[in-house]
């Protein structure tokens, strides 16, 4: 099964009203695509972060590492990994947030959005997932091609592990939903 349940579990009002607090607080500088269709906010970050906090470990890592090849193949920036994400940004100290990240030790944690009627490409990641379902709902699904699985991950407090190393997929075909996602603890010979 690529997905199992934890014996992780939040009161989820909590995590909703601290969530709406930190978004007041911080606004769209909290966003890697503010009016975008899928938008992510770190809540750790680098010791090499340098731009914003909030977003300089969202996206792919891979494809930033790949990019910061100069012309002569030399590196401009540090090469980053998802250990490197373990600061947790300071207006997630003492929430419910970091009592997750603490709870499953992980590192590059993140808030994922993702609007409806979206999906992800299949891609496998170099590294499992936690995923604690904020906001969502039943049409919202992991698909795992090559298990031929489905499978919908409920707001019900429970911090999920995911095996995203295999191939898989995520495809929102209702409303809204929003996700803390936390890698799960990673050497520094993976991306």
């Amino acid at each position: 099964m690529p997905i199992r349940k934890t014996n992780h579990c939040y009161d989820l009002d909590k995590c909703l009203v601290e969530w709406e607090l930190i978004q007041s607080r911080i606004g769209d500088n909290l966003w890697s695509k503010p009016l975008g269709v899928n938008r992510q906010t770190c809540i750790q970050r680098s010791s090499k972060s340098d731009v914003n906090p909030y977003t300089d470990g969202v996206g792919s890592i891979f494809n930033r590492n790949m990019a910061n090849k100069g012309e002569r193949g030399n590196l401009r920036f540090p090469r980053l990994f998802p250990s490197d994400y373990i600061i947790l940004n300071d207006i997630y100290e003492g929430t419910v947030f970091a009592d997750a990240i603490n709870d499953v030790n992980g590192v590059r944690s993140r808030i994922m959005h993702m609007q409806p009627r979206t999906t992800y490409f299949v891609h496998q990641d170099k590294t499992p997932r936690y995923h604690l379902a904020l906001i969502t709902n039943p049409n919202a699904y992991f698909i795992f091609p090559s298990l031929n699985e489905i499978v919908h991950i409920p707001a019900d407090g429970y911090v999920y592990e995911v095996d995203t190393t295999i191939l898989h997929s995520f495809v929102n075909c209702g409303p809204d939903r929003t996700h803390l996602v936390i890698s799960k603890g990673a050497h520094h010979d993976q991306v």
